[in-house]
């Protein structure tokens, strides 16, 4: 079971598939942590960068004393860089909730700053610039300004003098690499996304790959069913049918097993009635000149010419009965080499051999059929009969006088089983395990209602003609005495 399940291409396509998913979704959780770690690293660094920068002014606006809202903006300019903005508030002393946009960095006029003290108001942020007079705070924040530019708040640094609470306000351009950093999450990167984009292709391109092969197998599979079942199949082409050019040569091959397969059917029944006709000619021969012989014998009364006449004679039988078992076995041969596999009702089948035979051997051996209705097998007509044939048959040459040979026929577990049995001698332990062998015959002494020569050819043609139409056949010595025969075949569907 797990080696058919680990040598199935479409297993291995899946999980081929399933392991370029995965790898990236396990890379991306351990990507998004670090870049979540760096992004507070930089955050913190940012931050600190806030806080030194408000010690700065701070120690310069003190200096100044009463004049530090002038100086303010000088001051703000010597310090401030070309990727940090600065905005600095005031609430003057007295004062408990207003704060006033005294400078900023970039140095813009002051109807501007009017308006960005308006958009700072309607983000909420002058609220946490309140809160920040008690000590510093840490933001993380997007921040439009009026003339539409975004930034990121990275920090809200406050100090006191004289002349009231002072607070600096970081902030860096959205397009600076800090801010684009703070501001687009991880998975929000193009290269991220079109790395995504890309596996996600490959995957779908791999199971694309493992439904074309299975699709092209499956095909394969139907096809062969119906080159089986389907007579006149030298129209049906693997090759044509294929929609995957890379398996059009493993096409082309079985197009050309099959044609071999049916060439040689036709060869194998040609060279049988060819060889029966070739044989038949001179055997008739020998058999006619043998009459004057015999003639020649009854009036000389010699008995040692009547003798001969008769070894020849019973030759002769005996050839004409092998020619005819061997032209049996090449049209057995290639009937499975060329026969359509249909659904046989095979209840029916074995109702009719069995009456035929009853009807053949009533006054000798009675023969009882116990059928359950209704079963159904995918096999070869003609080469079932001869199976069911020839277990009847031989049944019935080795069934006592006045015995019964009985058929019986169920169905379980999706398999049609099929049991002849007889009340005959049965068959030594030693030779059980060769009796569905070539010209294997045990027939004992004063055993057997029919006459005639047997040549050990009728159980080899039921065990060729059922395992190649996919059954089993198995013998048995019945233990309250008696032979029995079992043959199984899968259920047509």
């Amino acid at each position: 079971m797990l080696r058919a399940l680990f040598g199935s291409v479409l297993i291995k396509m899946v999980l081929l598939g399933f392991v370029f998913l995965s790898v990236p979704m396990i890379l991306y959780a351990r990507f998004a942590t670090v870049d979540e770690e760096r992004q507070l690293l930089l955050l913190g660094n940012l931050q600190n960068q806030g806080y030194l920068l408000a010690q700065g002014l701070e120690l310069a606006l003190r200096a100044e004393g009463a004049r530090a809202p002038v100086a303010a903006a000088d001051w703000v300019a010597r310090l401030g860089t070309s990727s940090l903005r600065i905005k600095l508030l005031l609430r003057p002393a007295g004062e408990n909730k207003s704060f006033y946009y005294v400078a900023s960095f970039p140095a813009v006029d002051a109807a501007y700053l009017d308006a960005e003290r308006a958009a700072l108001v309607a983000t909420g942020i002058l609220g946490k610039v309140e809160e920040s007079c008690a000590g510093n705070s840490s933001l993380s924040q997007s921040f439009t300004g009026p003339t539409g530019t975004a930034e990121i708040l990275t920090s809200i640094s406050p100090f006191h003098t004289e002349v009231g609470c002072w607070a600096v306000i970081t902030a860096y351009a959205e397009s600076d690499p800090a801010g684009t950093t703070l501001a687009r999450p991880f998975a929000s990167a193009p290269e991220v996304r079109w790395a995504g984009i890309f596996y996600a292709m490959m995957a779908l391109l791999i199971l694309a790959v493992a439904v074309s092969v299975a699709m092209g197998l499956r095909r394969f599979a139907r096809l062969a069913r119906l080159i089986r079942h389907t007579p006149g199949r030298r129209q049906i082409s693997f090759a044509n049918a294929t929609p995957v050019p890379e398996l059009k040569p493993v096409a082309v091959e079985f197009d050309s097993l099959v044609t071999t397969l049916e060439t040689s059917a036709r060869s194998i029944r040609e060279a049988a009635e060819e060889n029966a006709h070739a044989l038949k000619a001179p055997i008739a021969a020998m058999a006619q000149a043998v009459e004057p012989i015999r003639r020649i014998a009854n009036n000389t009364n010699d008995d040692r010419a009547k003798r001969a006449v008769e070894t020849i004679e019973r030759a002769l039988e005996r050839m004409e009965d092998l020619v005819a078992s061997a032209r049996r076995i090449d049209e057995a041969i290639a009937e499975m080499i060329d026969a359509p596999a249909a659904p046989i009702r095979l209840s029916s089948l074995v109702e009719n051999v069995a009456r035929a035979f009853a009807e053949a051997h009533g006054s000798n051996v009675k023969i009882v059929a116990s059928v359950e209705a209704g079963i159904k097998v995918a096999a070869s007509e003609e080469a079932l009969e001869t199976a069911i044939e020839n277990l009847v048959d031989n049944a019935v040459s080795f069934a006592p006088q006045g015995s019964t040979v009985r058929l019986e026929l169920k169905q379980g577990g999706g398999r049609a089983r099929l049991a002849v049995i007889d009340q005959g001698p049965g068959v030594p332990i030693d030779l059980l395990p060769a009796i569905f062998e070539r010209h294997m015959s045990h027939r004992p002494n004063g055993n057997g209602a029919a006459g005639g020569p047997h040549f050990g050819l009728g159980l080899a043609i039921v065990r060729r003609n059922i395992e190649l139409m996919g059954g089993r056949v198995a013998a048995r010595n019945r233990p309250e005495g008696g032979f029995e025969v079992t043959i199984s075949l899968p259920l047509a569907s």
